[in-house]
């Protein structure tokens, strides 16, 4: 009987060895929330290559954009939780959805971190045909002219969204809030002058500012931009309560096996460590992370914590 429980133990331990050392046996899909081109689609594919080479097996990033990614997040959530599906989450996934919807369609703590990507702040970009020269200017025009003053997102409840709300709260001024799926949509009416003001990332709204296309008052992190010193931050601008900063994490659905999300760990932080991966994420606006959980917790803690209060105060609620 021992020597039984013995063979038994050993062969649950050498098919466990097995299905380690098999995964991935075939392609794995990283679910973008966000359309094409913006940070997060470009991470998602930058990450998704790199780590693609490392496992032998082609990864492919899918589109699923919409309803302040929680289209996306809600799809990876519901396939099956064996390693071959997994979603580039933002901070609107994990911290800031949980109060904006009334019935979010996945639970946002059940997912799994693979590991932390990067960090990268906001930058608010202004019209051209406002000539504003400071977010005072900015304030001003929105105090004269009312809800006429109109403020663009990346979409309803994405931290483009949310920073738009706190702009509002810290100065007073009353704008129009227009959601747009992403920055490739909302970034002409910026540039034709059809919206006044938006939130975006430093990779693809700092592109506009240096071609002269769009103007660009401060940024939302703890300090000035390495790439744009002279560009003042929000505190400075006079509302430390506004100070965010996105994240991304890369995550699995609840009950991925350990051996697949082990061996993802390790492929995820191997593509952090190349400098061409890293490069082209710093290109992208952001700064990379070394791929590790560490930190995690108390990153979404801090976030759900804030943003929840932010939320509450705006009267946020979406469908």
């Amino acid at each position: 009987m021992v020597k039984q429980r013995f063979m038994a133990a050993a062969l649950l331990c050498a098919a466990t060895a097995a299905g380690a050392s098999s995964y991935p046996e075939r392609p794995i899909t990283i679910v973008s929330p966000f359309p094409p081109g913006g940070a997060t689609d470009v991470i998602a594919r930058t990450l998704g290559k790199a780590m693609s080479a490392d496992l032998g097996r082609p990864i492919v990033v899918v589109n699923r954009p919409g309803a302040g990614t929680t289209i996306g997040a809600a799809y990876a959530a519901a396939q099956p939780a064996d390693g071959y599906t997994l979603l580039m989450a933002t901070n609107t996934t994990i911290a800031n959805a949980r109060f904006l919807y009334k019935d979010l369609k996945y639970d946002p703590d059940s997912f799994e971190s693979i590991g932390v990507v990067g960090t990268a702040p906001m930058v608010l970009l202004s019209a051209n045909a406002r000539d504003f020269k400071s977010t005072d200017d900015a304030v001003a025009y929105a105090k004269r002219h009312g809800e006429d003053a109109r403020i663009a997102s990346q979409g309803p409840g994405t931290l483009s969204h949310l920073l738009a709300e706190c702009l509002q709260q810290a100065s007073g001024a009353k704008m129009t809030h227009i959601p747009y799926k992403g920055t490739a949509e909302a970034m002409p009416p910026l540039i034709n002058g059809d919206v006044d003001l938006f939130y975006d990332t430093p990779g693809t709204g700092l592109q506009q500012v240096d071609a002269g296309n769009v103007g660009v008052l401060h940024s939302t992190g703890p300090k000035r931009l390495s790439s744009h010193p002279d560009v003042p931050t929000v505190e400075e601008a006079g509302m430390k309560e506004c100070e965010m900063q996105a994240w991304w994490t890369l995550v699995a659905p609840a009950g991925t096996p350990e051996a697949a999300v082990s061996r993802l760990q390790a492929s995820l932080q191997a593509a952090l460590k190349d400098d061409s991966v890293r490069k082209t994420i710093q290109t992208a606006g952001t700064e990379p992370s070394d791929g590790t959980t560490r930190g995690y917790k108390e990153m979404v803690d801090a976030d759900v914590k804030k943003m929840g209060d932010l939320i509450q105060r705006a009267g946020i609620v979406l469908q």
